[in-house]
């Protein structure tokens, strides 16, 4: 039996919640808000509700499964020693170990109606000082100027 901990703020605006079988990591700063976890697995991000993520209200498997398609890296999971769950499914976009592609790899962009623009593909985002503000192979960013987390979207576009 899964024995959720209470989640907790490990840095500014990112939180950690864990059970025996599975830490999620949820940083609030990359979020664009896109509902891909909340509209396929409501059970469990329940954007409503303090805390949002109920890690115990689905399997590990159904929770990796939905993490793994978030468009921004908000969202990243990482087993806890001694885990049940099967390492081999534990190995995609969202695991906080997830191995990038090259830097060859082709990088598209996709335009949103009246939203955001969707980077697939490694890429890198650097501030006019020259600071890396993330590399990933996935990420969100404002084209409406209204995000008060720009470049990246905040999901400010749809209110």
């Amino acid at each position: 039996m899964n024995t959720e901990k209470p989640q907790r703020e490990i840095e500014d605006g990112k939180r950690k919640y864990q059970n025996d079988d599975l830490v999620v990591y949820w940083d609030a700063k990359q979020c664009s808000h896109s509902g891909k976890c909340w509209q396929r697995l409501p059970k469990v991000f329940i954007p409503t509700e303090t805390p949002w993520i109920k890690i115990d209200d689905a399997t590990p498997e159904e929770i990796i499964e939905i993490i793994d398609l978030c468009p921004t890296d908000a969202l990243k999971y990482e087993l806890p020693q001694g885990s049940r769950v099967n390492p081999d499914i534990a190995q995609g976009p969202g695991s906080v170990n997830f191995i990038r592609k090259s830097s060859t790899e082709e990088v598209q962009i996709n335009m949103v109606q009246d939203g955001p623009l969707v980077v697939k593909g490694q890429a890198r985002i650097i501030s006019p000082k020259g600071e890396i503000l993330k590399e990933s192979n996935r990420m969100v960013l404002c084209a409406c100027g209204k995000s008060s987390t720009r470049p990246f979207c905040d999901g400010s576009h749809m209110r």
